[in-house]
């Protein structure tokens, strides 16, 4: 049965781990936070939001805003970005499959659709632009409704374990993707139904399905 491939877009569709670490450097130098030096980088994505808070010397009530701050910071910067590598042949082959994609987002709309023009992966049926990062669940909720669509005719495509529980929270089948923000020990913990350590592992999982 053909699905709607729901994809979370940073981090999943895009990297853009390296872009929001240097922007977090900068607002870290100013702030006091401690800033995040490339070779920590392994071990924080094994943390909890919470424990990287603690790590960088950040006030987790102050997380939130310094998360819309760095996602408003790099915008700019999206329409040059690449998407995660392998990513454009696995849509393309998702679409020759039959199946549907949408993606969310919290970035500007204009900035995506320059990215997906630029990249020649302008192929999504579906998509969902929220105002707040931290808003997972309620945006999974809200497309859902928006497009009419049943749990079961969703899969879910997060590399954040917050995207897991979210998915989780809302009924949908769900694949943890390990080359984002999150590590393939953190995502774990979340029970996701299935696991890509690549791009096209996504092709093989949904193939079983």
């Amino acid at each position: 049965m053909n699905k709607v491939i729901l994809f979370n877009f940073n981090g999943t569709i895009v990297n853009t781990k390296n872009l929001a670490i240097d922007i977090f450097n900068e607002i870290a130098e100013k702030q006091g936070y401690k800033k995040i030096n490339k070779e920590e980088v392994p071990y924080l994505s094994t943390l909890s939001i919470r424990n990287r808070c603690k790590v960088l010397n950040l006030p987790i009530y102050k997380m939130p805003l310094v998360g819309i701050s760095i996602k408003r910071r790099y915008q700019q910067y999206i329409p040059n970005l690449k998407p995660v590598m392998g990513m454009s042949e696995v849509l393309e082959e998702l679409k020759k499959k039959g199946h549907k994609l949408g993606f969310i987002t919290s970035n500007n709309q204009d900035k995506i659709d320059e990215f997906l023009i630029n990249n020649s992966i302008n192929v999504f049926e579906y998509n969902h632009y929220s105002f707040n990062p931290f808003s997972k669940s309620s945006d999974i909720s809200s497309f859902l409704k928006n497009n009419r669509l049943k749990k079961d005719e969703v899969i879910y495509v997060g590399d954040e374990l917050r995207d897991i529980k979210a998915a989780k929270k809302n009924g949908l089948s769900c694949i943890a993707a390990s080359w984002g923000y999150d590590s393939i020990e953190l995502l774990s913990t979340g029970n996701a139904d299935f696991v890509a350590k690549q791009p096209k592992d996504i092709l093989d999982i949904l193939s079983g399905t």
